[in-house]
C-alpha cells in the first residue's frame, strides 16, 4: 500500500484525497505515508470546474443570499480562507502569527503562479514568509506603496538578484523586494549592472 501512495502521489498535482481514492484508502493515511518517507507535500492546484458543473453550482444558489452579506469577516475567517487558498500545506493558526493580514496577503501575490519562477514547498514558503515579512527593504516598499494609494508602478515585486536566465538559482539568498517599476527596469540585468545604470541614470534619457 505505501508503495503504491508514494507511486500516485505526485507534488502540486494530485491532492491527497485523489491519491486516496485511486489507492483505496483515506487522505489521513496517504499524508502519514508520504510525512513517514520525507515526501513534501504541497497542496495540489485546484482541478477546472466543467461547464456541468458550474451549471449545477449556479442553479443550486439562484436567489439565495449571501451568508456573509451584511456581515463583516473576522480575522480566523480571513486565515482560514487564505489557508484554504494557498497551494502550501499550512494552516490559519500558522498564518495568524503575523498579525498585518494585507500585508501577509501582498507577500503572498508576490509569489501566486508567476510561471514556475517561484516554485517553492511548504517548508521553502514558510521560509520565505518569515524572512520578508519583517524585512526592512520590503517594509519600506509596502509602506511607501501604502501611502501612495496602492499605485501599481509602486507595488513590492519579488527579484531574483542574479537573473534566472544568467544562472541565479531560485533560493531566498538570490531575492530580494523592489518595486513593480524598477523590476521591471532592471529586466535581466544583475545587480551590479543595475546599479551602474542607476548611478548613471541621467545618461539614459535624452
Amino acid at each position: 500500500m505505501e508503495s503504491k501512495i508514494l507511486e500516485a502521489y505526485i507534488a502540486g498535482e494530485t491532492s491527497l484525497r485523489d491519491v486516496a481514492e485511486a489507492c483505496g484508502t483515506n487522505h489521513h493515511t496517504v499524508k502519514r505515508v508520504l510525512t513517514k518517507h520525507g515526501v513534501n507535500i504541497v497542496k495540489a492546484k485546484r482541478k477546472p470546474f466543467t461547464e456541468q458543473h458550474k451549471a449545477r453550482i449556479s442553479q443550486s444558489t439562484k436567489g439565495r443570499a449571501s451568508w456573509i452579506k451584511g456581515r463583516k469577516a473576522t480575522e480566523e475567517m480571513l486565515y482560514k480562507n487564505m489557508a484554504a487558498h494557498l497551494r502550501f500545506d499550512v494552516d490559519a493558526e500558522w498564518l495568524s502569527q503575523f498579525d498585518d493580514i494585507d500585508k501577509l496577503k501582498t507577500i503572498n501575490r508576490a509569489i501566486t503562479e508567476r510561471g514556475g519562477r517561484f516554485d517553492f514547498d511548504t517548508e521553502s514558503y514558510k521560509q520565505y514568509v518569515l524572512r520578508f515579512y519583517k524585512c526592512d527593504r520590503f517594509n519600506k516598499i509596502y509602506a511607501a506603496w501604502v501611502e501612495s494609494g496602492k499605485a501599481h508602478y509602486r507595488q513590492p515585486s519579488l527579484d531574483h538578484i542574479v537573473p534566472r536566465s544568467k544562472g541565479g538559482k531560485n533560493t531566498l539568498e538570490n531575492m530580494q523586494f523592489l518595486t513593480w517599476f524598477e523590476n521591471r527596469c532592471k529586466n535581466d540585468l544583475s545587480q551590479i549592472e543595475w546599479d551602474s545604470i542607476k548611478k548613471n541614470i541621467e545618461s539614459y534619457f535624452i
